[in-house]
């Protein structure tokens, strides 16, 4: 299945509300090994090498989007050192305030751990929830995960072997929503609502103080967005 095929498929509400339907589909999506190229030569034809209209960073490829759905292609490296290791793409315990699909696309895939959050939301700063016993998830290709918006804490850990994967967010209706994401410490402690909300604000401040004109501009705009994902 090629991804013009994946978006029909996925259009159709019953669909978008099935949800073995929905891992079939990006599954069947998942055999198809040309989606990254596909999507450089388009994304090179329509702006050339300029990244300013680049959504995420070299991780992450956001091949489609629309107000129901996001499919994304994202690149998992392996790890040499500690630094690396605590690099914010791993390690950080975290939730999200829409469903997740994603499906292993190469690579060994990483490891997830995941709890599941047993009290009633909204979460609050410092008050650690009742979880459940922590799963631990590896995303071998072909292997499918689905974790509900809202209800579960996870990170990921960095795979043996540089991996990709693919996922389909799907994006919460527009209604009053029972909580939004948060980051935890170590402990499943609360730490802040939005992931990665510190890291944007340090980038945020940082480009104020810059020349819009500047390289080093240009380098802090790409970060700044990479820490939105």
């Amino acid at each position: 299945m090629n991804l013009e095929a994946f978006v029909e498929r996925l259009n159709n509400k019953e669909a978008l509300a099935n949800h073995s339907e929905i891992i079939n589909a990006l599954q069947q999506l998942a055999t198809d090994r040309t989606l990254f190229s596909n999507h450089l030569h388009a994304t090179i034809q329509r702006d050339g090498f300029d990244i300013r209209n680049s959504l995420y960073n070299a991780y992450g490829h956001v091949l489609y989007n629309d107000e129901a759905f996001t499919v994304r292609l994202s690149f998992w490296s392996p790890v040499n050192t500690d630094d690396e290791r605590e690099t914010f793409i791993y390690n950080v315990n975290h939730n999200h305030d829409f469903d997740l699909y994603t499906v292993g696309y190469s690579g060994d895939g990483y490891t997830t751990l995941i709890r599941e959050i047993l009290d009633d939301l909204p979460l609050q700063t410092g008050r650690r929830p009742r979880l459940g016993k922590v799963r631990t998830f590896k995303l071998a290709p072909g292997e499918a995960l689905y974790m509900p918006a809202l209800r579960d804490v996870h990170r990921q850990l960095p795979p043996q072997t540089l991996s990709a994967s693919l996922s389909l967010l799907v994006h919460p209706p527009h209604r009053v929503m029972a909580d939004q994401a948060w980051c935890f410490d170590q402990h499943y402690r609360p730490l802040y609502p939005g992931v990665a909300a510190h890291e944007t604000a340090l980038f945020t401040d940082t480009l104020s103080l810059l020349d819009a004109g500047s390289p080093l501009f240009g380098h802090c705009e790409k970060r700044r967005k990479s820490c939105t994902t």
